[in-house]
């Protein structure tokens, strides 16, 4: 699908100037500030959710790509070229990994809970507050977490220093995280791109948003393209139509219809849902996964249906949300990584050798760092990792084996979003969920057990550390040819500007308006991730041999799915629509996965690839009509609904 020749970007590329970093921070601010005052005020936190968010991709098309397209009917030599366009987006993209749904409302909730929460009824303060870390939280001494939560009286000012101590430990964990991510991204990337060809559908869509001619027009032979402004003018008009049915004057055209069909009481519910978001990005995807992922799904209805009629369930302590075919997807997900471990051995093996400065083939120029960067930056972020868990509590084993389940499920979504780049995508299960199932809670120290649930901060979260992002700018990088090494400092400038902005922001608004009026929830947040310590101390929390039994009969299944591949060339099934068969997004976007599907099986059955590839202009249209539509109603919303914004065409 990638439509840059050489000649392409060797007359559209030059060197990255001063002005694009600039543009990049401003734009890395925008994003963090809309994104979580969205969020925070107008209740529109489903823009900060999905892989490529909406806070994301709103401001770049209305800020970034069409004034530039603007610019280049005045005057083409001073707009921005497509390796400055694809460094701004990189530089967003990665700042969008903090407001909100990526990082900020977890962090906020951990921090600042225990001191406004505990009570004699929930028992905190006999169960772990021994073990709490007093520089990871923040106490109520002087009423500093009871003013954020309720709001400051008239007269005393914002208690900004009691915020630094836990700020800087939390974030120099999570920047630790970062570069443990990034220095296996850049050892995995050429096994992933170069050997293992894998097509980054999720970049491909973004290319297609940017790329520039250079037939010598000013407009891109996309936005010319009358399917292209078919699907947008469609679809733009219906959104602008249902912002006009605000004020209940039109009947308003539900495009995101909802539908659960129930085939037995015994049986999960089939939804039917539309969602136009996932749809487009979707159409891109691979056919032989996008049918994988529909069947698993069905799959899975039907096993469970069987299971409950049969009286098998696993105990209310499982380790994993959905039962036990939620185990058993998971069992197939570290399946999937270790295999694809085993399979990058070789090319692994070189990247140490380069690294200590062995003979090797290996060149490490178009990463993003140095291999020798990569392998000494993981060792060393390991470590200090380790040590991070052992001050909040953890012995060192269970520091050990959280580490390993934590980066197997990173890099299983991350690898599975690289070739699937599905739009919407979490995992049900969490490394500290997981690792207290596997080795039991009455065999933990009460200081671990508090420990893991501290880390429920990044050990749940799908976005900001399962370095998908970071993937996609190695990806991304190919199309920035003079300073390619720069880009790490840059999207690193970027991600700390969007920390700085939401955090600021979060903590500001928490004591002007009272965090419990804000609607990004942190009140429940923080007593969830709380209660789940006293949880586990309370109950012997440990996997079940039946729970065994499908997690190993998972990882069995994924075997045969990749033997499949290997040894027949008919064979119709992916092992990733097994892997991701348990997350709540595919369960619920199933039908929108399935439509994506049927409508290319049905172009490339009568049409051909021909036929395909003159349709994703449509796809694109709509894509660009639904997301301009998101922004129309969230200017209506935020000045004639402010008080009860009426978000729609959610997902």
């Amino acid at each position: 699908m990638n439509t840059y020749s050489t000649k392409t970007m060797d007359s559209l590329s030059k060197p990255i100037m001063m002005r694009t970093v600039l543009i990049g921070l401003i734009f890395s601010v925008i994003v963090s500030l809309w994104g979580q005052y969205a969020s925070a005020q107008m209740n529109y936190s489903y823009i900060t959710r999905t892989q490529i968010p909406l806070c994301l991709l709103v401001p770049f098309l209305l800020l970034i790509l069409f004034p530039n397209l603007l610019l280049r009917l005045k005057n083409t030599s001073n707009a921005l070229t497509t390796s400055e366009l694809i460094t701004i987006f990189c530089m967003g993209l990665v700042a969008s990994t903090v407001p909100d749904w990526g990082m900020v409302r977890y962090l906020i909730s951990l921090i600042a809970a225990p001191g406004y929460f505990a009570s004699p009824e929930n028992q905190w303060v006999e169960h772990f507050y021994e073990f709490l870390p007093q520089w990871l939280v923040l106490s109520n001494d002087n009423g500093e977490v009871s003013d954020f939560f309720a709001g400051l009286p008239s007269g005393r000012s914002i208690p900004w220093h009691v915020w630094v101590l836990p700020l800087f430990w939390w974030m120099s964990a999570m920047g630790v995280l970062l570069l443990v991510g990034a220095c296996l991204i850049v050892m995995l990337r050429k096994q992933w791109i170069e050997h293992e060809r894998l097509r980054f559908p999720m970049g491909e869509v973004v290319l297609r948003l940017i790329e520039m001619d250079d037939d010598g027009s000013s407009i891109p032979r996309l936005y010319r393209n009358r399917i292209f402004q078919t699907g947008f003018l469609i679809t733009f008009t219906i959104m602008v139509w249902n912002c006009v049915s605000f004020w209940e004057v039109l009947p308003r055209i539900p495009i995101n219809p909802t539908v659960s069909l129930i085939i037995d009481p015994t049986f999960p519910p089939v939804n039917i849902r539309l969602a136009p978001y996932v749809l487009c990005f979707s159409f891109f995807v691979n056919l032989e996964i996008l049918f994988s992922v529909w069947f698993f799904q069905l799959f899975r209805i039907i096993q469970t249906g069987m299971l409950n009629q049969f009286g098998i369930s696993s105990p209310s302590t499982s380790i994993v949300p959905g039962g036990l075919v939620s185990i058993q997807f998971c069992g197939g997900l570290i399946m999937f990584v270790l295999w694809g471990a085993w399979m990058a051995r070789d090319h692994l093996k070189q990247v140490f050798r380069h690294a200590f400065g062995r003979e090797t083939k290996l060149r490490d120029e178009e990463e993003l760092f140095s291999y020798r960067t990569a392998v000494f930056g993981l060792i060393a972020g390991v470590a200090y990792l380790i040590a991070w868990l052992y001050a909040i509590g953890f012995t060192l084993p269970i520091a050990v084996l959280f580490l390993f389940f934590l980066y197997v499920f990173y890099i299983g979504l991350a690898r599975v979003i690289a070739e699937a780049g599905l739009i919407h995508l979490d995992l049900p299960i969490n490394a500290n969920t997981f690792t207290v199932g596997m080795v039991g809670s009455a065999n933990m120290t009460g200081s671990t057990l508090t420990g893991l649930g501290l880390t429920n901060a990044f050990a749940r979260n799908w976005r900001t550390f399962t370095m998908v992002g970071l993937a996609h700018v190695a990806w991304l990088r190919e199309y920035i040819w003079p300073n390619r090494r720069m880009l790490v400092l840059w999207i690193s400038m970027a991600f700390i500007v969007s920390v700085v902005t939401s955090l600021m922001y979060v903590i500001y608004s928490g004591y002007t308006q009272g965090a419990d009026n804000l609607n990004i929830n942190l009140t429940n947040t923080g007593i969830l991730f709380y209660n789940l310590i006293i949880n586990w101390m309370r109950n012997a929390t440990r996997i079940t041999e039946m729970e065994i039994i499908f997690l190993l009969s998972g990882a069995a299944i994924n075997m045969l799915l990749v033997a499949g591949r290997v040894f027949f060339y008919w064979w119709p099934f992916n092992p990733i629509g097994f892997v991701i068969g348990a997350s709540a997004p595919i369960m619920n976007f199933m039908f929108s996965i399935f439509l994506a599907w049927l409508i290319k099986f049905l172009l490339m059955r009568f049409g051909g690839v021909g036929l395909y590839r003159k349709t994703q202009p449509l796809f694109l249209g709509i894509l660009v009509g639904y997301v301009l539509g998101v922004a129309v109603a969230y200017v209506v919303d935020s000045v004639w609904f402010p008080d009860s914004p009426h978000v729609i065409e959610i997902f």
